[in-house]
């Protein structure tokens, strides 16, 4: 490509607060940093149009229905004159490759591993006008050719910067009436403000496969064994109303498992936590697990997608089987009656984030595959 000087449209479904999301929109925030033209064009709104507002990002949101909306992406297209357009799932795919048709653009895919059974599987014909295709993951690339990709695909690992939170550990903790510190006993005492609970944090959208039903049969066999954990469960999406009636059929809705739906607040949330638990049924490179590590907390989580390329179990975490309460419930039992595990996990992971998965590495990777795309 012939200018250092790019300008990148990136094409997402939504705007929605899922971990994906979060990510286009600090690439194109890091991008205009390194002095590219990087805008977001997106089918659908949602809580990051506003966090898109204040960082100043140009962000289009097409909305409506077919043709309505092919004919406002192709003005947009039109008037962003893109050398790269970069899109981030399959159904971004197909209007991304609209707009290459419309523009001679480079085109590039991402796979988030959304492609595996979560959305649409692009066409043959999507595929072949891609220029470049990249798993955020080895697993995610090599899993890639089974939805249709040919010839090579890169690996470009997640990564992240760490947004600093705004308040402190304390005053988070307060607000949910946890006490400042889970007590270092071998047995946990009961969760509220007088002992301090041991809390942990699942910050992901609500689908089945990140499988938050498990996360509640573990909290309920927790809480049979007399073991006090309370969880914060950041989010929203499809299953929300169906997870909130099994956590109310469990009885422990609003006790051992907080619904705090979509939060800006994420960073806060994580300072205030002991440990981070996904037990999702798959993944591609899960950003939220990086922000965890990065920050120090202990992870639990299950050994899908990418997940193994960076957390070694009983090194930066634990791992557990899929679909398995019994095994979740007894990693954070574990962790909570273990205060010297969990500080080394969590050393172990953020030494881990901070040396292969800092973002600017990543940033860095994704300018090069553009200029090279000639």
């Amino acid at each position: 490509m012939g200018t250092s000087t790019l300008r990148i449209v990136h094409v997402v479904s939504s705007l929605n607060g899922g971990g994906m999301e979060h990510f286009v929109l600090r690439l194109a925030e890091a991008q205009r940093r390194h002095g590219h033209d990087a805008s977001i064009l997106a089918l659908r709104g949602g809580p990051l149009a506003d966090l898109a507002r204040q960082r100043a990002l140009p962000a289009t949101v097409l909305g409506g229905r077919l043709p309505a909306r092919a004919a406002h992406a192709a003005l947009a297209f039109a008037r962003a004159r893109p050398h790269v357009i970069h899109a981030h799932n399959p159904t971004a795919l197909h209007y991304a490759t609209v707009g290459k048709l419309l523009t001679r653009a480079r085109l590039v895919f991402t796979d988030h591993a959304q492609t595996r059974g979560i959305i649409r599987v692009p066409s043959r014909f999507e595929w072949r006008a891609t220029d470049a295709v990249v798993g955020c993951s080895q697993d995610t690339a090599d899993k890639s050719g089974a939805v249709g990709v040919a010839g090579n695909i890169s690996v470009i690992h997640n990564g992240i910067d760490i947004t600093p939170a705004r308040r402190t550990r304390e005053e988070v903790r307060a607000e949910f009436g946890v006490g400042a510190d889970p007590p270092p006993a071998q047995s946990p005492e009961p969760a509220g403000p007088s002992g301090g609970a041991f809390v942990g944090i699942m910050p992901a959208a609500f689908h089945p496969v990140k499988a938050h039903d498990v996360l509640l049969r573990a909290l309920a066999r927790l809480r049979d064994r007399g073991v006090a954990v309370t969880v914060l469960i950041v989010g929203d999406g499809d299953e929300r109303d169906r997870i909130h009636g099994l956590a109310r059929e469990l009885g422990i809705h609003g006790k051992e498992a907080r619904f705090l739906g979509f939060r800006k607040d994420v960073p806060d949330l994580l300072l205030a936590a002991d440990f981070f638990v996904l037990p999702s049924r798959d993944e591609g490179l899960p950003l939220a697990v990086l922000e965890a590590m990065a920050r120090s907390l202990p992870v639990v989580v299950t050994p899908v997608g990418g997940v193994p390329e960076v957390v070694r179990s009983e090194e930066h975490g634990l791992l557990v089987p899929v679909d398995d309460p019994d095994a979740l419930a007894a990693a954070i039992e574990r962790l909570a009656r273990d205060p010297a595990l969990r500080r080394r996990l969590g050393e172990a992971g953020h030494a881990r984030v901070r040396d292969d998965f800092s973002f600017e590495k990543m940033t860095r990777k994704y300018e090069q595959l553009y200029l090279g795309l000639g």
